[in-house]
């Protein structure tokens, strides 16, 4: 069950990263005009932050697995009607966004539901969660080094809208096979709860829930304070200083060691996950992501950047594993769908915002100050957060709530 459930996560993955190069190259060829390409993501960028958290209440009102099943059609059904479009009545623009929008409104609760079926699968394959979890980060980990090249050569082979084919053929193929996982679908409705139909108050909900837990809020903020950092290094502060030095080859020599230091972290913690303190795991993981993100943003030579990569992905991966662990532990079965979009939608709206005023800074003040500066607090944050009391309690807690 487990393999199964980390092919289906596979291929949603691996549809999406290969959809994310060959879109905008589709946009580009077919409006001619550059800034089409940012119209079209800029106008996916709301729907997709609103759709993180009610899909969210959707989740928790129909289940996991169904809603996981659902958001993989629905996002097949958006990148098939591209190429329909483009044969019969032709793609412009008006069309990139509308189904650009109704691709970005499945994307992200797709991703939550199946971050909400993890435990399910652990639980009814009676594999500890620490591994499924760190077996689904190296996944990801995977589809991220092979997944853009993948896209790549499908334009190479088919030169355009074809391509697109495969990459909706991927998404309804993950939806089949999550169809055929038996596990609970939807928790049980124990516990207090606002009434269904009153969307607002199961939002609400949702947010007082990983509002009022120290523990799930400090995760949160880190995680997604690193993935803003990553955002600025990758979108703005490397591209600059590489251009003006090495070369843009190296950009990509970044992001796959990234890729290979979250595959071998991911596979450590999926191996020992749980059998050492998770305050053991949180410590190491920290200091060495911290670590690799401070030699990164410092911008030295290739050769130390690339080291530091690949400790930033080492230590990052253990760390977004406990994040799902600590979550399934901590969360009530019947609100994991919306804490989960909340984490999630958290994080789509920060690294954006990360890269502009990244952007606006290095205007103003050069590439090398801000980076330097965004390392010195970066080591500052880490120090921080190892010293937060509330970080010191990330043992498994009695789980009344399964």
């Amino acid at each position: 069950m487990v393999r199964r459930f980390l092919v289906a996560d596979a291929l949603s993955l691996l549809g999406n990263a290969a959809a994310a190069v060959i879109l905008p190259w589709l946009v580009l060829v077919r409006t001619g005009n550059a800034t089409a390409a940012g119209t079209v993501a800029a106008a996916s960028a709301l729907p997709m932050l609103l759709s993180a958290i009610g899909g969210g209440v959707l989740i928790d009102r129909f289940g996991r697995r169904s809603m996981s099943v659902i958001a993989d059609l629905g996002s097949a059904m958006s990148i098939a009607a591209l190429p329909i479009v483009d044969a019969t009545i032709g793609l412009n623009l008006g069309w990139f966004v509308v189904l650009g929008v109704a691709g970005a409104l499945f994307d992200v609760p797709g991703l939550t539901a199946r971050e909400a079926l993890l435990p399910e699968v652990a639980r009814a394959s009676g594999t500890p969660i620490e591994r499924v979890a760190g077996l689904r980060e190296g996944t990801a980990a995977v589809v991220l080094l092979v997944g853009p090249g993948a896209g790549a050569v499908l334009l190479a082979l088919t030169g355009g809208p074809a391509a697109l084919w495969l990459t909706a053929a991927t998404s309804a193929l993950a939806a089949l096979v999550t169809s055929s996982l038996r596990v609970r679908n939807a928790a049980p409705g124990t516990g207090a709860r606002p009434a269904r139909g009153n969307w607002w108050a199961e939002v609400a909900e949702g947010w007082r829930t990983l509002r009022d837990d120290q523990v799930l809020v400090a995760l949160t903020v880190l995680v997604t304070a690193s993935a803003a950092l990553v955002g600025s290094l990758l979108g703005v502060l490397l591209p600059v200083r590489l251009a003006a030095t090495t070369g843009p080859q190296w950009l990509g020599a970044v992001i796959t060691a990234i890729a290979v230091g979250s595959l071998l972290g991911a596979g450590l913690y999926a191996a020992s996950g749980a059998r050492l303190h998770r305050r053991t795991w949180f410590v190491a993981g920290a200091c060495v992501h911290g670590a690799g993100l401070v030699l990164v943003a410092a911008l030295p030579g290739p050769p130390v950047m690339l080291l530091g990569a690949v400790l930033a992905g080492a230590g990052g991966a253990p760390l977004s594993s406990m994040l799902t662990v600590i979550v399934a532990e901590r969360v009530p079965d019947v609100l994991r769908g919306r804490v989960l979009g909340f984490q999630n939608a958290v994080g789509l709206g920060v690294a954006p915002v990360g890269m502009l005023l990244a952007g606006i800074a290095v205007d103003r003040f050069g590439v090398l100050s801000v980076s330097r500066l965004m390392a010195l607090a970066w080591a500052a944050t880490i120090l921080v957060v190892l010293a937060l009391p509330a970080l010191r309690r990330l043992e498994a807690v009695d789980a009344h709530h399964r």
